[in-house]
Formats: C-alpha cells, structure tokens, sequence
C-alpha cells in the first residue's frame, strides 16, 4: 500500500491514540481521510449486517417490501440503518428519535414515519397506526421502554435485532434515561417471532469471512458512491486531540448528538 494511504479499522484495543501500528490484514481501505469514514467501521457495518445477516433484509421483494422500525434512528448507527433499509432495499421505515431537529433529519433521510418519544402522547399507538401489520424487522439500539414497543409491534414472523441499550448504557446520570425506562418487566417475543443480538466484531466467525467480507465492500461502496450519506454531528467539529475524545464520550452521553459523533487528530 502506498504511504499516505487513508484506512479505516475496527479499533478493538487500540483507539483513542495519536499512533497505532496495525497488521495490513486489520485495515480497510477508504477514499479519504475525511470524518465520515470514522462512521464506517462500527456504525455503518452493524447497520449493514444486522439488517442483512440476522433481519435477512435481502429476502423481501419490491413488490412485498420489508416494515422496518428503527430505534434511536438519529445516532450514528440508526441514520445509516434507516438508510440501508429504504435506499438499498426500498423498506418502508420508521423511526424513533428524541427531537424535532433529529426528526428532520429523518425525514430528510427518507424516514416514511418518524415519532419523539419524549413529545408523542403514545409512540406505540402512533407506530400500529402507520404499521398495522406489524414491523418484518426491529433495529433496537436504544433498549427500555422504546425496546419493548418494538417487540409488541413485531409482525407474527417479525425479527427484533438488538445492537445495544444506549439509553440505559450511556445515558448522562446513573440509570436509564428518564422517558425510556422500561414500565414493566423486558418482554420476550411471541412464537414465530425471533429475537437475536448482533454483536459486529463476532460476524465473520458467525456468518462465514465471505458473506462478512461481502457486507464490508458493500457498505464501503454505498458511503464512497453516497448512496448512503453519513450524518455529522455538528458539535463534533470542535473535538480535537486526545482531550476532544473525552468530550465527544462526554456528549454521546447526553443524547443530544444528531448522527455519528467524532474527533479529529490535527495533522502536525
């Protein structure tokens, strides 16, 4: 490879530095050393896979296309979910978001129906409503209450992919984030229905290094061509440097992030 080569890697124990050395088979090739790239290797590729190995997304048809809901839709992996599912496999979509501007960005995404959990009075009767079949496929991220809407409006054969409880996990204060806790006890899918946790480091041992490799040239393509565009966080540009990570950590735990969160090592 030649020197200056922008790359992209996964990071496992050797993020969060100014120099890492890496084996060449560790790395991805990128166009640029932009920061949309930096959504690739976590962000973008749960969202490929999860909704392509577990959801199997690739079975419905155009004339039968899949109903996807998207939790959490205004993160860094839910923005490129809702897009995998509607640019690449033409699904109708919805998503749940926690405000009117991340709402916005759905729809200019292509979202068909969006719903705030903090501002509806009912995010499950709005979402039967504009699905009344049923979701084929749930992409949760966010778990607690919003999880167990999305396990409820599971079609009889629907799929629940769980990629993480980002509210509970990462909120800004010791428990779940206050209007996502779980009203009950974490409900299970109904027979017929499946539920499964897409954990992204394990896909190749999982589902074969071909079909792995597939996904991961696939999704390259689909940011490099902009059939799938990677959403900024604006707040991101000002997080440089070692110290700017903290602030980054520091601002995906308040929620308030529109699309994927970063920070910049200026070059010397």
């Amino acid at each position: 490879w030649p020197v200056g080569q922008p790359v992209a890697f996964f990071g496992y124990g050797v993020a969060f530095r100014e120099v890492t050395i890496l084996p060449v088979a560790d790395l991805l090739k990128v166009p640029t050393a932009t920061p949309e790239w930096t959504a690739l290797p976590v962000s973008a590729l749960t969202a490929a896979g999860g909704l392509e190995l577990v959801g199997k997304i690739q079975n419905f048809t155009a004339a039968n296309p899949a109903s996807v809901l998207v939790t959490g839709a205004a993160g860094g992996t839910g923005h490129i979910a809702v897009q995998w599912a509607k640019a690449m496999y033409g699904a109708r979509v919805a998503g749940t978001c926690g405000s009117a501007a991340k709402a916005d960005m759905l729809i200019s995404l292509g979202a068909d129906v969006v719903v705030n959990y903090r501002t509806s009075p009912n995010v499950e009767e709005e979402l039967g409503k504009a699905f009344p079949g049923g979701f084929d496929i749930v992409y949760d991220g966010v778990g607690g209450r919003i999880g167990d809407v999305g396990r409820r409006l599971l079609s009889p054969t629907g799929v629940f992919i769980g990629i993480g409880s980002v509210s509970e996990d990462y909120s800004n204060s010791k428990g779940p984030d206050s209007e996502n806790k779980l009203e009950t006890k974490k409900i299970g899918v109904k027979e017929g229905q499946t539920e499964k946790f897409f954990f992204m480091p394990a896909a190749a041992k999982m589902f074969g290094r071909a079909k792995w490799d597939d996904v991961i040239a696939r999704t390259v393509d689909s940011i490099a061509t902009g059939k799938v565009r990677v959403v900024l966080d604006k707040e991101s540009e000002k997080y440089s440097g070692i110290e700017g990570v903290y602030l980054a950590q520091q601002h995906v735990r308040t929620g308030h992030n529109i699309g994927k969160i970063y920070a910049s090592f200026p070059r010397d």
